[in-house]
């Protein structure tokens, strides 16, 4: 019995620890779920309370999981995890049964559950903390206090760190569909894609320069100014395992699309524009920080001068970009989509995305990004109009050892501390 209860003190510990992570590395996606409940049974007034709401889950989630791992503060750990799993049982049993909210985002956008498995999840948890309860005295205890003390304070940073960068900059492990090197021409037709294995799409840019006109594919596309006048894209259909090449990189459909204040549609046309495209994105533009509009304005005016496209891309609100206009006084181009798709792209609002030929190549938080060194010189001539790699896979080994170092090498020492007393031990019997 003491191992299947220490199995499943591991079991528990580990499932509260990733799903307290997942969320704590994108808080305003918890918060965006909250307020959804939130505004779903009536508790509006209760909206502006949303992010402090997903930062104490994020937290006491991730600290439950911990604590179990650790095998201290037992009761008030069960406590804590009794209370939670009372909310969410039938919580998710009502979501189960009526579907009112699609998904209940107990992990984030790291693992997506329907809302029986969900309710399945719950009922399996309530099995275990009632197994922990019953034997609570078979649960082991993992260090001293002293180390733990320590340690949970170590882990406390940790989360802390993971929500700041998560609510203030943008998620350090990103689970959203647009990563950077994201195609979001690909990703958005990947339907189209995925129901031909034989034939597939190839688009060449024809360029002409001393009466001679050029095809071009489009990530080879020539300099400007070397005299290159570009005249068209034309589209092409490609067979075989051309086809499969020019779809290796097709992701799963993601729902995105750009509009016009006509109500026209521009997404085929602004993902299939060659060269830079520079995007202000803005869930809600009386949200946005009107702090940094004179980089905006040098974004706009430089993008002009660089013949790159400069659209601000928001949600469609009249008064809203009738005040925005009025107080920055901007010029620029406004394109419309969902405020949901926004928040999807970016977290911080405003932020800035740089797209090369309907690639992502990065995205910012607009107070953070340094305008001033964007705007040294032409994109394709420095770093910043290169994609940047973000390893997902490394930046994931990175927190787990952050959180997870300490606790081995204490480990490591007690070891090491016990071959050593034993050694002393033999020498003294020997001596």
């Amino acid at each position: 019995m003491k191992i299947v209860v220490r199995i499943v003190q591991l079991l528990f510990a580990i499932l509260f620890i990733f799903s307290g992570l997942a969320k704590c590395v994108d808080p305003i996606g918890t918060s965006i779920k909250v307020t959804e409940y939130l505004q779903y049974f009536g508790f509006d007034m209760l909206t502006d309370l949303s992010m402090g709401m997903a930062w104490m889950l994020c937290i006491v989630e991730f600290l439950c999981g911990v604590n179990l791992l650790l095998g201290h503060a037992q009761r008030l750990t069960l406590v804590v995890s009794t209370l939670l799993l009372l909310f969410f049982t039938p919580l998710t049993l009502w979501l189960a049964a009526t579907n009112a909210i699609s998904e209940c985002g107990c992990f984030g956008d790291a693992v997506h559950l329907t809302n029986w498995q969900t309710f399945s999840k719950n009922l399996l948890l309530d099995a275990m903390l009632i197994l922990l309860w019953v034997k609570r005295e078979l649960m082991y205890k993992l260090m001293g206090r002293t180390f733990y003390v320590f340690y949970i304070y170590w882990a406390f940073g940790c989360a802390v760190w993971l929500c700041w960068l998560g609510t203030w900059r943008e998620p350090f492990i990103d689970f959203r569909p647009y990563k950077h090197g994201t195609n979001l021409k690909e990703a958005v037709m990947g339907e189209e894609h995925a129901q031909s294995s034989e034939a597939g799409t190839e688009y060449i840019c024809i360029y002409q320069r001393n009466g001679v006109s050029t095809e071009f594919p489009l990530d080879s596309l020539p300099d400007e100014a070397e005299g290159w006048e570009f005249v068209e894209t034309v589209e092409r259909n490609i067979k075989g395992k051309e086809a499969d090449k020019a779809n290796r990189n097709v992701s799963s459909h993601i729902d995105f699309y750009v509009k016009l204040a006509d109500g026209e549609i521009i997404t085929d046309e602004l993902l299939s524009r060659p060269g830079y495209t520079l995007l202000l994105l803005s869930h809600s533009l009386d949200k946005a920080s009107q702090h940094d509009i004179d980089r905006i304005e040098l974004l706009s005016e430089y993008a002009e001068d660089n013949d790159y496209a400069f659209l601000c891309l928001t949600a469609r609100d009249e008064k809203q970009l009738e005040r925005w206009i009025f107080n920055t006084g901007a010029e620029y181009r406004f394109v419309f989509t969902d405020a949901s798709i926004i928040e999807t792209m970016c977290r911080s609002n405003p932020a800035v995305m740089l797209l090369r030929d309907g690639i992502i190549c990065w995205k910012q938080p607009l107070s953070i990004l340094d305008a001033q060194e964007l705007t040294s010189g032409k994109l394709d001539e420095q770093t910043s109009g290169d994609i940047e790699e973000i390893n997902g896979q490394n930046r994931i080994l990175f927190v787990l050892f952050l959180l997870f170092a300490p606790l081995f090498l204490y480990l490591l020492v007690e070891i090491l501390q016990k071959i050593h007393n034993q050694s002393l031990k033999k020498y003294s019997k020997n001596a």
